[in-house]
């Protein structure tokens, strides 16, 4: 505020503390739908690999039974076509575990920038709100100087132009402290 026109300033802040809020909101939503997935595709992947170890044991034992096998023709013709079952089935279920095990490594990645970006929104929201209250600190600090030097809304009786210089010295001294303060800070 200008202690001379008595006009409030405008409130830059409201505006980047509402993007900032508006970004939190878009990213918790993604963050709750990703929260919901992960579990689903972990449980699935999870399901795939019991089965593709399932078809690797059998593939396992069917080649001992063909390893053994010294009858008839029509035995080994169907232990070779539980053999191909065995090989299409593993192959199928491992392509599965390979591409579930992809998308759960994209969505945690995905989940965890999302963390990371909204601590660093939070880290912000934080600063920003610091340095609002520190502004409106200075403006209210500063007013109260020139209502006490005379120069604000009342005009002192008897005007100090000692005070005046001192309290517009002491202003000064405030905000380059404020200000050095915010630069050691960032």
């Amino acid at each position: 505020m200008d202690p001379h026109n008595k006009v409030p300033s405008p409130d830059n802040y409201a505006a980047f503390l509402a993007r900032l809020d508006a970004a939190t909101a878009s990213l918790s939503t993604r963050a709750r739908a990703l929260d919901k997935a992960l579990p689903a595709i972990s449980l699935l992947l999870g399901r795939y690999q019991r089965a593709l170890r399932g078809w690797e044991r059998r593939l396992v034992r069917i080649n001992e039974e063909l390893a053994r096998h010294s009858g008839e023709p029509q035995t080994l013709a169907a232990l070779g076509e539980l053999q191909r079952t065995a090989v299409q089935m593993g192959s199928m279920h491992s392509a599965q575990v390979l591409r579930l095990t992809e998308k759960l490594s994209l969505m945690q990645g995905r989940r965890d920038a999302i963390s990371r970006s909204l601590l660093e929104l939070e880290a912000s929201r934080a600063k920003l709100d610091a340095s609002r209250r520190l502004s409106k600190d200075r403006e209210n600090l500063s007013r109260a100087l020139y209502e006490l030097a005379g120069t604000g809304g009342g005009v002192a009786k008897i005007p100090d132009l000692g005070l005046r210089n001192d309290l517009k010295e002491a202003r000064e001294a405030v905000i380059l402290a404020e200000a050095l303060l915010e630069v050691k800070g960032s």
